[in-house]
């Protein structure tokens, strides 16, 4: 941590789970991550994507506070998570602070990672092929109604592997080996047993497994009962609905373009 910048500001603690602020919400600080992790979130009409995971010795909300302007992502503690708060005008004042020099280099890193996932997004025909987090496939929530159960993205190792719905009062989603379920009470879009993920002679496929709405892959309609029962995902991130085109129940999938089974 740069010296002398614990006079700028005092500790605060996140639990798991806890939004640090929303997106489009006032920018009252800038946050420099002590420990843990924090998972960055921007939501783009009924798209949601994950944009990074920052940790210990990084800075979290700077460029708002230095544009003066409301957040354009949401943030929310994917681990256990400290961190110093330094509210908005303490941190202007504080750039004969050797912290300057840590906020250039953080907003340089910031600003290369971020340019091709805006470019992505700008878009609408195609998912960010960006941000690959995991040498596994990885499933994380595509739009805001799904995206708010997710802590982070989940790393798909085990197969087959299950996604469903559930009835439980959690606020995010309940992960065992094999399987993911979300609390979507009110969703029936997503059925208790909707999709399972598997790997075959290679490659990944999606696999309707009878739900009552069906699924689409990338455009592409299945169903159990149906021809197509199964689809083929391709390097980089996939698309995943639960249900029609209008559903809210989406899904993205990113295969490693040089995944290995």
């Amino acid at each position: 941590m740069p010296e002398n910048s614990q006079n700028l500001g005092k500790p605060v603690s996140f639990a798991v789970g806890d939004t640090i602020y929303s997106q489009g919400s006032q920018s009252k600080g800038v946050y420099m991550i002590m420990s843990g992790q924090v998972d960055i979130w921007r939501s783009d009409g009924s798209q949601a994507h994950h944009i990074a995971a920052i940790g210990e010795g990084e800075l979290l909300g700077e460029v708002s506070v230095i544009e003066r302007r409301n957040h354009s992502v949401t943030a929310k503690a994917s681990k256990p998570t400290e961190a110093l708060f330094i509210e908005a005008d303490a941190f202007r004042h504080s750039f004969a602070d050797p912290l300057v020099r840590h906020v250039v280099n953080t907003l340089a890193a910031r600003l290369r990672s971020s340019y091709v996932v805006t470019q992505s997004l700008e878009n609408a025909d195609t998912l960010p092929t960006v941000d690959i987090k995991s040498e596994h496939p990885t499933l994380e929530g595509a739009s805001p109604l799904v995206a708010e159960k997710f802590l982070s993205f989940v790393e798909l190792k085990d197969f087959p592997y299950r996604v469903g719905n559930i009835a439980s009062p959690e606020k995010h989603c309940i992960i065992t080996r094999g399987n993911l379920r979300v609390p979507l009470i009110s969703t029936p879009e997503l059925a208790i047993n909707h999709f399972e993920v598997i790997r075959r002679n290679g490659e990944i496929y999606v696999r309707d497994l009878g739900s009552t709405h069906g699924t689409l892959v990338n455009g592409v309609s299945l169903s159990k009962y149906s021809l197509s029962a199964t689809a083929r995902l391709h390097p980089g991130k996939n698309s995943i609905v639960a249900g029609g085109p209008e559903s809210l129940v989406r899904f993205a999938l990113t295969v490693p373009h040089d995944y290995q089974p």
